[in-house]
């Protein structure tokens, strides 16, 4: 009996190994290819189900209730014959991993591999370069599929490595900070400019002494106050104006869905797709795309879902700046794109976001060096 225990124990410590090594394979799968990260999640999703390890977390709330909205809106996407709605299956599937990782890995573990992670998320400097220079064009079809999903992760990578470069007064963080940020700039993504944007403000309004904080601020200000009267030079300054009224005529687009189809129930994902004859994938906008996909109903459940984890995060410690400034930044850049449910963007999120930050209190006056 003894000895049975012993092997089941011996069993359970190599399974969480096992586990273990695959999310931080995962972890630098994000920045390779979506191939792999696909990969990586198939293998962890056929480990957690034989394993019997679902059943830590089955029974969460939010889990349950995105299971709930994510199914019902495969049903709807076989009423309205949207075939590609059945992506919520990859999405759901893609939740699961991300809720494991966050509820029954190792705390340490998640701390190990998000310091990794951040080292890591310089590679797509060099690809981007590459790609770059061989089509003389925007970075980011290659291994993410898009440059605006490039443009995402980048975003997060550059906020996760100006916090650590802050926190643990490391140079090497700042050195691949700036090499994100030119990632950005290679993706040609101006929403995930400004999001970052918005993740630096953040982040030295905590760390920096206010009057530095003040100085940086005005600096930042000044800069987009000389790109809007033409002065100083933008990322694609060329067509701003040309997209943002794309963008005004596609939002106009789903408001007509809404008039003749269903605002109550949705028509499951991607049906911005298939009614725009497969034009543009998305909306562009989270909270429209949303809607389409999953009606007024479902997208009330997923509010109610983030709001809660959000309000669990603050509930739990003001001080997490690295979360709010994620937070923050994710909110904006999907306020103009729809990159939230692509596979390396959402579980770099939700492993950014299991992070436990140890800030003991707001350090005014800080010197990043002795």
């Amino acid at each position: 009996m003894e000895f049975s225990r012993k092997e089941a124990a011996l069993e359970i410590k190599g399974n969480k190994s096992y586990i273990e090594k695959l999310y931080a394979l995962l972890g630098i799968s994000i920045f390779i290819h979506y191939g792999l990260v696909i990969l990586f999640s198939l293998l962890l999703l056929i480990d957690i189900f034989v394993s019997g390890e679902y059943s830590r977390i089955s029974r969460n709330k939010s889990l349950i209730l995105v299971e709930t909205v994510l199914g019902f809106s495969i049903v709807m996407s076989l009423i309205y014959r949207n075939y590609y709605g059945f992506v919520a299956v990859p999405v759901l599937l893609c939740v699961i991993v991300g809720r494991y990782y966050t509820l029954a890995v190792d705390e340490k573990f998640k701390i190990r591999n998000l310091e990794w992670i951040s080292i890591i998320s310089v590679i797509p400097f060099f690809t981007s370069l590459i790609e770059c220079v061989s089509t003389g064009g925007r970075a980011g079809y290659w291994f993410f599929h898009n440059p605006n999903y490039l443009g995402s992760v980048m975003m997060m990578s550059a906020i996760i490595n100006l916090y650590f470069f802050f926190e643990k007064k490391s140079k090497t963080s700042f050195l691949i900070f700036s090499m994100n940020f030119i990632s950005i700039i290679m993706s040609g993504s101006r929403s995930a400019l400004g999001a970052v944007l918005i993740g630096i403000i953040s982040l030295l309004y905590y760390f920096l002494e206010r009057k530095y904080f003040i100085g940086c601020l005005i600096f930042i200000v000044g800069y987009i106050a000389g790109v809007v009267s033409g002065f100083f030079p933008f990322l694609r300054a060329e067509s701003i104006v040309r997209y943002f009224w794309l963008r005004v005529d596609i939002i106009k687009m789903a408001f007509k869905i809404f008039e003749k189809k269903n605002i109550l129930f949705g028509h499951g994902n991607f049906f911005y797709y298939k009614f725009t004859n497969f034009v543009y994938p998305h909306s562009h906008n989270a909270i429209v795309e949303s809607l389409l996909s999953y009606g007024m109903i479902g997208t009330g459940v997923l509010m109610v879902v983030f709001l809660r984890y959000l309000y669990e995060i603050i509930r739990n410690d003001k001080k997490n700046i690295l979360k709010i400034s994620l937070i923050l930044g994710i909110i904006f850049h999907n306020f103009t794109d729809f990159t939230i449910f692509w596979i390396q963007t959402v579980l770099l999120f939700i492993m950014a976001l299991s992070y436990k930050e140890e800030n003991k209190e707001k350090r005014y006056g800080i010197r990043i060096y002795k």
